[in-house]
């Protein structure tokens, strides 16, 4: 299950979440997927407090089927033209809503999410393209991974990941 949802966040609102974004506190970190501590994530923590002061919580609310009770983390990731990402899952009980945050993106600066096939990880099933302001929800069992943007592109590609459980 993949949904997309464009044009839910007005612009205003999508400017102060990037300006949130920019001054959040960032940390470094090896993730579980990832095959050396040289191969580290760019990420910063957010409470649901923070979704609320933005107000992206009440456009998250708003899509069906998502359930803020079962919330149990959001984070931001940021990405750069020479990360290496790892097509992986968040497991068979999560679903996520990912946001995309910079204000502007061309369609040649790449930066898609891609989701795989979950019985032939060399197949493409679907590419989301990196629309600002775009939220996709997907079930966290979907293996996807990252196309890092090009390096004619902006520095700095955010997106926010907000996990649910489903049960």
């Amino acid at each position: 299950m993949i949904k997309i949802y464009d044009n839910k966040v007005p612009f205003h609102i999508m400017h102060d979440i990037h300006e949130f974004v920019l001054n959040s506190r960032f940390y470094i970190k090896g993730w579980k997927d990832k095959e050396s501590v040289n191969k580290n994530s760019i990420y910063s923590e957010w409470s649901i407090d923070d979704l609320k002061s933005v107000k992206l919580y009440s456009y998250l609310e708003e899509i069906p089927s998502v359930d803020f009770s079962k919330w149990y983390k959001t984070m931001v990731n940021l990405s750069h033209p020479s990360d290496h990402y790892y097509t992986h899952t968040h497991g068979d009980n999560d679903y996520v809503l990912l946001y995309y945050v910079n204000l502007e993106w061309r369609d040649e600066w790449h930066g898609e999410t891609l989701f795989y096939d979950p019985f032939n990880l060399q197949k493409i099933e679907f590419a989301s393209s990196f629309v600002p302001g775009r939220i996709i929800q997907f079930d966290g069992i979907q293996p996807h991974s990252i196309r890092p943007q090009s390096s004619v592109g902006p520095q700095y590609r955010f997106t926010i990941s907000n996990f649910f459980k489903k049960k």
